[in-house]
């Protein structure tokens, strides 16, 4: 008997197979282009022996489809500068960053270098680098929950003399009910028979009563996320100390000033409204010991990105109007530390400027919309080489659309 393919069966069989194709060239192409390596990070040091030496430390994005997943990786290379030209002098082979969460090297000593890594959910430890070797790991899993490493309260700044380091987590979550065992702790209320409703901390197999406490996530990518805390990690002893956050402010972008720590406050109630990309949102830049106590408020308003400056005796951050639209235009503010004193360095511009103005000192070009400006990078400050008593901050920022 005679095979018999009718004309509609093979024209199926060929559609379904030109829809494989298409699909599949499809998906190629997506792959290439969505695949591409994006830089996320980086920090460029100038050798002391040779000025013209530099040398780059990157970290890349890349999306992974065969592990669905997105993967950093962190290179590095030296880079010799001549005559407005560049030379590769020396390249690392890439090497898989995805469990960093963030680094930091010393302002003491740039070869140790801090490191927040979260292997898991479960494991979370601190790390200290000394010339590329493992010099200390402690696992502060039980300590706090997963570390913030994004832009909004993502932290990890050293202390001006190296001794301490501070990053940003999830607070500690308080006891659960667990069955009550012998060996089980007894508070001791120091009168015997007397019976106190002031119970701190899990007792007798009973929760933590604040564990029931409503402390809601702030939305967004922080769905699921408890409310950060400052830690506070000492590099000899590797003990971490939680600081207890102000009174309804979740706090984030740490830096250390000689004995302070300064950072972002980010004010909310009961319930916290969503925060990325809103810059429209109650603020302040606070200060506070090491120890968490002496916590002053700087500066209110809808304040962002503290950065202090080179010298020590300021430092400057980004305000947008109170309130008002997200991602609107912003100002430039100087803290005087000394004086306790905020100058304006660029101000809120409504206007496109029509020609080249000096305003507060600064000068801006014809043109000029204003700094619209999501936040400062995190080392915004560029050593100029024949004038090192400048300080001079780069930033990117929106100039109109293409």
């Amino acid at each position: 008997m005679s095979e018999f393919n009718s004309p509609s069966a093979s024209s199926g069989n060929n559609n379904s197979q030109a829809s494989v194709d298409f699909v599949r060239h499809v998906r190629k192409t997506f792959e290439a282009a969505y695949g591409a390596p994006t830089f996320i990070a980086a920090a460029a040091r100038r050798s002391a022996d040779q000025p013209s030496v530099v040398s780059i430390a990157h970290t890349t994005s890349q999306r992974d489809f065969a592990s669905d997943r997105k993967r950093k990786v962190a290179g590095h290379m030296a880079l010799a500068f001549s005559d407005n030209s560049a030379t590769v002098l020396a390249k690392s082979p890439p090497a898989d960053a995805s469990s960093v969460v963030m680094s930091q090297p010393s302002p003491v000593d740039s070869s140790l270098v801090a490191v927040l890594r979260s292997a898991s959910k479960l494991e979370r430890t601190v790390e200290i680098w000394h010339d590329g070797a493992l010099v200390k790991s402690v696992d502060v899993s039980k300590a706090h929950g997963d570390f913030y490493g994004d832009s909004t309260f993502g932290s990890l700044a050293w202390s001006a003399d190296g001794s301490s380091i501070v990053y940003a987590a999830e607070k500690p979550e308080y006891d659960k009910a667990h069955p009550e065992t012998d060996t089980m702790a007894v508070q001791d209320s120091g009168t015997d028979g007397d019976i106190t409703d002031d119970i701190v901390g899990g007792v007798a197999g009973i929760a933590d009563p604040r564990r029931y406490e409503f402390d809601g996530d702030w939305g967004e990518t922080f769905n699921g996320k408890r409310p950060p805390a400052l830690a506070v990690f000492n590099v000899s002893s590797g003990a971490v100390q939680i600081l207890p956050p102000p009174d309804g402010v979740s706090p984030g972008q740490a830096q250390c000033l000689a004995d302070r720590i300064v950072f972002t406050g980010y004010k909310h109630a009961v319930r916290k409204h969503g925060i990325v990309y809103c810059q429209n949102r109650p603020t302040g830049i606070y200060t506070c010991y090491f120890d968490g106590k002496g916590v002053r408020c700087l500066f209110s308003g809808s304040v962002r990105s503290p950065r202090i400056t080179p010298s020590g005796k300021g430092m400057v951050f980004l305000s947008t109007t109170l309130g008002g639209p997200h991602a609107s235009t912003s100002e430039l503010l100087y803290y005087d530390i000394a004086a306790e004193s905020v100058t304006t360095l660029v101000p809120i511009i409504d206007q496109p400027l029509s020609e080249l103005q000096t305003i507060g000192g600064t000068q801006l070009p014809a043109g000029f919309v204003g700094i619209y400006a999501d936040q400062l990078p995190t080392e915004p400050w560029m050593h100029i080489a024949d004038d090192s008593a400048r300080e001079v901050l780069v930033f990117s920022s929106i100039w109109r659309s293409t």
